[in-house]
């Protein structure tokens, strides 16, 4: 909705709100807070700006314990933080007002600075302008503590922002009425949701670099408004639901000005009215609910007329199948994410219609798919032979063997495809490929077979032998096992488990086993992205790393990020694992927030260029057991106090050991629960908490062998690697 309010009116609402005005004056602070406000935010910072989020006034910057007023122009920078979908880091100068009040906040802003300075390009998450909340976050520590920050700080919010129009320069802005709803944890859930309506687009900061912004709640939500400079020509917004400021804390809420990321404003001609009032509640908000997904995994072509067809849904529900217009299996239930099976024995023509009626969630209606089956008579066998020179009209055998995609769509449960060494092009196993519960598929190679690429999406698969290479092994499904696979210079990470967008967590790639394999030297394009290992990205419970080694990615060796959108991955388990001189992290135990109870056991991070194990702002439960640390070029462990809760919700740490060859520049950062059998770096020495102390000269050595080799049962070989002298 867009309208031009006349002038009377306007100065008619400007009248009445002078008259509510309370009679105390507002104290105004300063605060930052939020992702990336730490110092590292450094990638499109100039050197002299890296860690500069604050309010000034007549020059002054104000500290987080002074307070101010209106009275004069207000500068407020950040070069950190970022607008994100379901939560925000920001600098903030604001007040506190109570939820019985209404208000109207104006102001003139003037864009100074906006996106990077040093040629890079904007990442569409910079923004300035006028902004209310129903929490803020812990504040930025001053001084900063490097590694300590990043914490998401999520809030339901309303913003009348100054925003990059889009990533290709830094001078054209929107102006956005932009509001959150449906945030219920301060790190924010899954669910929530952000509207961005713009009514003003393509503004030249060249050109037009100042503005009339006003933010005002009502009783029935809120009004955002914009004008150009010495106009009266006032544009709207009209944004629902005033008491979505009053969802975290029911008492106060925070108004005011902001920027982030790469912003800086001065903020001059500013006043804050206020008036009692008489707030329209809300119908609770709902989360939209994920569409209803039906999954049939169960191929077109079976060399048997023996025949299983499974299938599985995001919601709990009931199967029905029919083959050729007859019901062989009628109204069967099934749980969310679990396998429906129904036995069949085929015909000459086989036409199956299956069909899912949800009994959860809200959406009831029937979804149907309809599968034609039929039986492939040239090859037999539960064993078949596949080649880079196969064909696709082969018999499977030795002597005349399928391509890899032929034999994979093919292959019978149960079966196995011996792989001749050679070179493959990118394969893909689909979901209609899948094995089944007690008879699994396999994929194994006879020699060195590289293939350039896979994305597995089927179920009950194990791929044992191969070697990845240019595109990554991506793994979507679930109960698979990978063993003794290699994986290197790929243009992402090595091996994922990662589950595609809007599924439903029921069908997240879940139980999925990695098992003695390697991943090494891959690089994306960007340098920035690219690990060893990742679990990461919509990940359901039982997924297990085992006997990995990770060495030379352009990114994090092992990486179990997720974002808040999501909403918390399950937990992952590390065991017996090596990460090596990864550009970034070793292990890397979460991200955004989201508390998940990750374990992580016998592992070793050496040289790594940032941290050696991190909860990555994971505040969860985690496991941390008898895993070594050296020589990483940051921390060897840091594990953050959480804004959350306290030291007792947070990890078990026990027998980990960080050592030094060289004295480093940080000691270890670990809050948890510790005791004296950890060895963590305190002063610049290992120590327990009784005092005892480990030395380098202790032990025989603090270096892995290169090559790193391993064992016959999968075992790595790491020769006098912390043997005691």
């Amino acid at each position: 909705m867009n309208n031009k309010i006349p002038l009377a009116l306007t100065l008619c609402s400007a009248a009445l709100s002078l008259q509510a005005q309370a009679n105390t004056p507002e104290q105004w602070k300063a605060i930052a807070f939020g992702q990336s406000t730490d110092v590292n935010f450094s990638s499109n910072v100039l050197a002299e700006k890296v860690g500069v989020n604050n309010v000034t006034i007549d020059g002054k910057t104000l500290t987080s314990q002074q307070v101010a007023d209106l009275s004069k122009p207000i500068t407020v920078e950040s070069r950190g933080g970022k607008i994100a979908n379901s939560h925000d880091g920001l600098t903030f100068f604001y007040t506190t007002l109570p939820t019985d009040k209404n208000f109207v906040l104006a102001a003139t802003v003037t864009v100074d600075q906006f996106g990077p300075e040093n040629g890079a390009k904007p990442a569409a998450q910079e923004g300035a302008g006028l902004l209310v909340r129903d929490i803020i976050g812990i504040p930025r520590q001053e001084p900063l503590k490097e590694g300590y920050e990043e914490f998401p700080a999520a809030s339901n919010m309303v913003m009348n922002a100054i925003m990059t129009q889009d990533k290709k320069d830094n001078y054209r802005v929107k102006l956005q009425a932009i509001s959150r709803n449906g945030i219920i944890q301060p790190w924010g859930n899954t669910g929530s949701e952000i509207k961005k309506v713009s009514y003003k687009e393509n503004v030249d900061l060249h050109q037009s670099p100042t503005f009339r912004l006003k933010l005002e709640r009502t009783n029935e939500g809120f009004v955002t408004a914009w004008a150009p400079a010495g106009s009266e020509e006032w544009v709207t917004q009209q944004v629902p639901h005033a008491d979505l400021i009053s969802v975290q804390d029911k008492k106060q809420y925070y108004v005011g000005f902001f920027a982030s990321r790469n912003a800086k404003i001065t903020v001059s001609n500013a006043s804050l009215t206020t008036s009692e009032a008489k707030t329209v509640p809300s119908s609770p908000f709902v989360a939209k609910s994920w569409p209803v997904v039906m999954q049939v995994a169960s191929g077109s072509k079976s060399l048997s007329q023996n025949y299983t067809l499974q299938a599985r849904a995001n919601y709990d529900g009931q199967f029905t199948v029919r083959q050729n217009e007859v019901v062989i299996g009628e109204n069967k239930p099934v749980k969310a994410g679990e396998m429906f099976t129904q036995p069949a024995t085929l015909k000459e023509n086989n036409s199956f219609q299956i069909i899912f009626t949800p009994t959860s969630g809200k959406e009831r209606a029937p979804v149907e798919q309809n599968l034609a089956v039929s039986q492939v008579k040239n090859v037999t066998g539960s064993t078949l032979y596949a080649a880079a020179n196969g064909k696709t009209d082969a018999k499977g055998t030795a002597e005349s063997p399928l391509d890899l995609s032929t034999a994979i769509e093919l292959l019978p449960p149960g079966g196995k495809i011996m792989l001749a060494a050679g070179d493959y092009p990118k394969t893909d196993i689909p979901l209609s490929a899948s094995g089944l519960q007690n008879n699994r598929k396999t994929l194994e190679a006879q020699g060195k077979a590289v293939i350039h690429g896979m994305l597995l999406d089927g179920n009950y698969w194990t791929l044992r032998g191969i070697e990845i290479t240019d595109k990554s092994l991506r793994i979507q499904g679930s109960h698979n096992l990978v063993e003794n696979v290699v994986a290197y210079r790929n243009d992402d990470t090595g091996i994922q488990i990662s589950s595609v967008d809007k599924i439903g967590r029921p069908l997240w790639a879940s139980h999925n086993r990695v098992v003695n394999s390697e991943s090494y030297s891959n690089e994306d394009p960007g340098k920035i992205n690219a690990d060893g290992f990742a679990v990461k990205m919509r990940v359901g419970e039982g997924n297990r790393l085992e006997g990995c080694y990770s060495h030379d990615n352009i990114d994090d060796g092992f990486d179990l990020f997720n974002k808040i959108e999501d909403g918390a991955n399950g937990v992952v388990v590390i065991e017996n694992s090596i990460a090596r001189n990864n550009t970034s992290n070793g292990f890397k135990l979460g991200g955004e927030g989201q508390p998940v109870a990750h374990e992580i056991r016998n592992s070793i991070a050496v040289g790594n260029h940032l941290d050696g194990f991190t909860d990555n702002f994971n505040p969860g439960k985690l496991v941390v057991v008898n895993n070594v640390a050296v020589d990483n070029q940051r921390f060897n462990f840091i594990f953050r106090p959480s804004p959350y809760g306290d030291a007792a919700t947070q990890g078990v740490f026990s027998d980990n050991i960080s050592l030094r060859s060289q004295p480093g520049k940080y000691d270890d950062a670990v809050v948890g629960n510790i005791d004296a059998t950890n060895y963590f770096i305190e002063d610049g020495k290992s120590v327990n908490k009784e005092g005892k102390e480990l030395r380098a000269e202790d032990f025989q050595s603090l270096t892995l062998p290169q090559p790193l080799e391993r064992n016959a049962d999968g075992s790595f070989k790491t020769g006098n690697f912390l043997t005691k002298n």
